[in-house]
């Protein structure tokens, strides 16, 4: 996951690659996002359609664990409403059992319907990543650092770890790994609260491809902001080792932690995965 430390060259980056509509960000043609379930989306011109592998919409009666879910070690679970969403609360984290392994060409799209935490403490994510260590590539589709902090929300990938290649924090970028963040805050139009609605996130890309894109719909399937990452097959998963899906809910560092706001954690109306195969 991205660390503070780096937010200050992202913003840079971002300003260069978020793609918004000739009249503005947030105010270009509405994105008929799928309901729940729907496999809505294929190209045209395209015979293949969306398909639908990987779907939760959380069901389960209130305080019950998620059943395609389990947590992981060192950390909190995660528990039903009972009113179709998931709370992943403080000090959580969760990660299917489910993992996908792809033809190259395939086209993948991972979405998460949920509303972010409204503190300045709490650090919550959506976002993929190969169990195996040997395989780091990582794909935040959505973090949230809370409506008080200057980055707010991000995406972004990383393909090491600084623990993994060297003993200095900037291990990855000096191996030339370094990871991609971009804050997406300044997309969303005066008015949008993600802390208060639930938002549709998602990250494409096609195995053996070298580039994700991630987007952003707000409630009314408006969408918000498009991203693409720098070209490099590293950030891409692998056709050999599956990817899983995963959400969690961190603190913040101490000395980032800002006052403010009431509900920890971060709520999950649900999650989805298509792929269009080659």
């Amino acid at each position: 996951m991205g660390r503070p430390a780096l937010l200050a060259w992202a913003l840079l980056l971002a300003v260069a690659l978020v793609v918004a509509p000739a009249s503005g960000i947030g105010t270009g043609p509405d994105v008929s996002a799928p309901p729940r379930g729907d496999s809505r989306g294929a190209d045209p011109a395209s015979p293949r359609r969306w398909e639908r592998v990987f779907f939760d919409g959380f069901d389960g009666p209130a305080g019950a664990s998620p059943e395609q879910w389990h947590s992981m070690v060192g950390f909190n679970g995660a528990a039903q409403t009972g009113q179709g969403q998931l709370d992943v609360g403080h000090l959580s984290q969760v990660r299917t059992h489910q993992g996908w392994t792809l033809p190259v060409g395939t086209r993948v799209r991972a979405t998460v319907s949920l509303m972010m935490p409204d503190t300045g403490t709490n650090y919550a994510a959506f976002w993929l990543q190969h169990p195996n260590g040997a395989e780091p590539r990582e794909i935040d589709v959505i973090e949230s650092y809370g409506p008080f902090k200057p980055t707010g929300a991000q995406v972004g990938s990383h393909i090491c770890y600084d623990e993994m290649v060297g003993v200095g924090t900037e291990a990855c970028e000096v191996s030339g790994m370094p990871a991609e963040l971009w804050p997406v805050s300044h997309a969303f139009p005066a008015g949008a609260e993600p802390w208060n609605a639930y938002w549709q996130y998602a990250a494409e890309f096609t195995i053996g491809a070298d580039t994700v894109q991630y987007s952003a719909a707000d409630g009314g399937g408006k969408r918000l902001y498009s991203v693409t990452s720098t070209p490099d097959p590293r950030r891409v998963p692998s056709d050999t080792v599956p990817f899983h899906l995963r959400l969690s809910n961190k603190d913040v560092e101490a000395q980032h932690a800002l006052p403010g706001g009431e509900r920890h954690s971060m709520l999950v109306d649900w999650v989805s995965v298509e792929v269009k195969r080659p």
